[in-house]
């Protein structure tokens, strides 16, 4: 059934930063994660910047101290954590955007790099139809602190999208369909409609999107 779509990225689009950043410091108030955990992660993070680490390893690196913890027990911290964090931060005119699209009849989905488990709980709490994320890797019931799959950026945010539409019986409407994104990783879920908006847009975007591009600057929560 073809259908039109309302394509959201999550971190610098819908909320301002990093949203992994704020996790980490969350779980380590919360006892999750010690300040060991704390500097792994700051060390990975440089080391991505530096380009000595890819996205995803970097990614595992961060999050390493979920390794041998339960679903259960971070279902549980991803619910409050979405609650107290990310909820309060979600950008205004955004949320705005998202819900009239919504009550326009467009089917709203998340694309993001950022791991689903605490981006899911969004669905309670927004007119979403889903969120397609990075997954981490689970087995018996318990994180073994690596990535199932690909890091969901890029090339692999159409993929994702396809799959995600393929399941359904789904045809995303071209010329009916909104996408968001603030970073030129978000270029080519942009592509994929006709209605394309940068929000903050990092020069890698601006650069792809030409002059004319439909700008916005949304207020931070």
């Amino acid at each position: 059934m073809l259908k039109a779509y309302a394509l959201f990225d999550f971190d610098g689009t819908l909320i301002a930063g990093d949203s992994i950043v704020r996790f980490l410091r969350f779980a380590r108030r919360r006892g999750a994660a010690g300040w060991g955990h704390a500097a792994r992660a700051a060390a990975w993070a440089a080391a991505y910047g530096l380009g000595l680490a890819s996205a995803a390893r970097a990614k595992e690196g961060a999050l390493g101290f979920l390794a041998g913890r339960t679903q259960a027990q971070m279902q549980a911290l991803a619910e409050a954590f979405c609650e107290e964090e990310l909820m309060p931060r979600l950008r205004k005119q955004g949320v705005q955007t998202l819900c009239r699209l919504a009550q326009e009849g467009k089917s709203v989905l998340l694309l993001s790099a950022s791991p689903s488990f605490y981006l899911e709980p969004l669905m309670r709490r927004l007119p979403l139809e889903g969120v397609i994320a990075t997954r981490l890797h689970v087995e018996q019931g318990v994180y073994t602190g690596r990535l199932a799959g690909e890091n969901c950026r890029g090339v692999q945010k159409p993929l994702r999208l396809a799959e995600y539409l393929a399941a359904r019986g789904d045809t995303l409407d071209y010329a009916a369909s909104w996408a968001f994104g603030d970073s030129g990783g978000d270029w080519p879920m942009l592509q994929l409609c006709a209605h394309r908006v940068a929000v903050h847009p990092r020069r890698s975007l601006r650069k792809r999107m030409g002059p004319g591009a439909d700008v916005a600057l949304w207020d931070e929560g």
